[in-house]
């Protein structure tokens, strides 16, 4: 029986046809008519391998970023990482440190 692309109604149909016939898996994540036209892609003898492929972010190396600062809350002695967002309280409950609380 050949396989009617228009009739398909699922992804899993879909896929079981692209491993079979072109031996290539489909990502199922994909709405219905993305693998639909994949399939018709690889019966009309076009690669998926072919399309381009959105780069990669890149990961950039610690040497531009600044370093961590810590600050302690001198109600609590607790040390945590400084955020901008807690500059209003710095120099009332709070002062910067080092990681262990020592203060600066």
């Amino acid at each position: 029986m050949a396989f009617d692309l228009e009739t398909c109604r699922s992804k899993d149909e879909l896929e079981s046809v692209a491993r079979q016939m072109f031996n290539v898996e489909l990502d199922k994540r994909k709405k219905l008519d993305d693998l639909k036209d994949e399939v018709r892609l690889l019966m009309n003898g076009d690669d998926l391998l072919e399309k381009p492929e959105e780069p990669e972010p890149t990961t950039s190396s610690k040497a531009g970023k600044k370093p961590l600062q810590f600050v302690l809350n001198k109600n609590t002695n607790i040390v945590f990482i400084y955020n901008p967002k807690l500059k209003k309280r710095m120099g009332v409950d709070l002062e910067f440190c080092d990681q262990q609380g020592n203060r600066l």
